[in-house]
């Protein structure tokens, strides 16, 4: 599981602002089924809304339906790393998917016992539709961490998509950490906004927080 000290902030990588890109995706506003904090949830809660520096922990529930995961609107950009938005799944069983609708600042992880079934992808959404546009690579993106197999993630929106060895399809692309980064602990790929076009960065990552880009 990705340490929940590591920000990732790579300002010595990358400190380019973002361009405006435009994201019309917008996030919809169905019924909920309220807040979530404790550690074990019924497995008919299907919306969490996260608040921010109060992790949540979901373990051994099996998903019929979309699952989905609004960050806190305090999880700003630059906010502090107690007050990330933290959701950890391990265990678990998604049959209709999983969404992500937020801005910045926040952690959502699959353990490697998670199972995604098939045609089951994870989906993530900004909440704003110039968050993109306004963000640069120092800000506190909202990040994915998988440390399980079979995990396809669609996003039109920046974000980054962090493994500790499983392949990971990110909008159609597979991406094998031991292909592009064998020796190090992690692979990040973050999917932002350069010269108006949406662009994907890859990252060889150290537990030290230490951030090489890879060609």
């Amino acid at each position: 599981m990705f340490k929940k000290g590591k920000w990732l902030l790579l300002t010595l990588c990358l400190t380019t602002t973002l361009c405006a890109c435009a994201n019309t995706e917008q996030s919809s506003e169905g019924e909920n089924s309220g807040g979530a904090s404790s550690a074990v949830q019924d497995e008919t809660q299907y919306d969490y809304q996260l608040k921010a520096g109060e992790p949540v922990e979901v373990y051994d529930v099996t998903f019929e339906q979309m699952v989905t995961v609004t960050v806190d609107p305090d999880s700003t950009r630059d906010g502090a790393n107690d007050l990330r938005s933290d959701m950890v799944f391990d265990n678990c069983t998604f049959r209709g998917g999983l969404t992500i609708v937020g801005d910045y600042h926040a952690m959502v992880s699959l353990g490697k016992g998670c199972v995604f079934g098939e045609d089951s992808v994870v989906t993530y959404r900004a909440s704003s539709a110039d968050a993109a546009g306004e963000a640069t690579l120092e800000d506190n993106l909202v990040k994915l961490f998988v440390g399980c197999e079979g995990v396809v993630v669609e996003t039109e929106a920046a974000m980054g998509v962090l493994t500790d060895g499983p392949d990971v399809i990110l909008n159609g692309t597979a991406y094998r950490k031991d292909d592009l980064a064998p020796d190090a602990d992690f692979l990040g790929i973050y999917h932002i906004c350069q010269g108006g076009t949406m662009t994907y960065i890859k990252f060889a990552i150290g537990e030290d927080d230490s951030a090489v880009i890879l060609d």
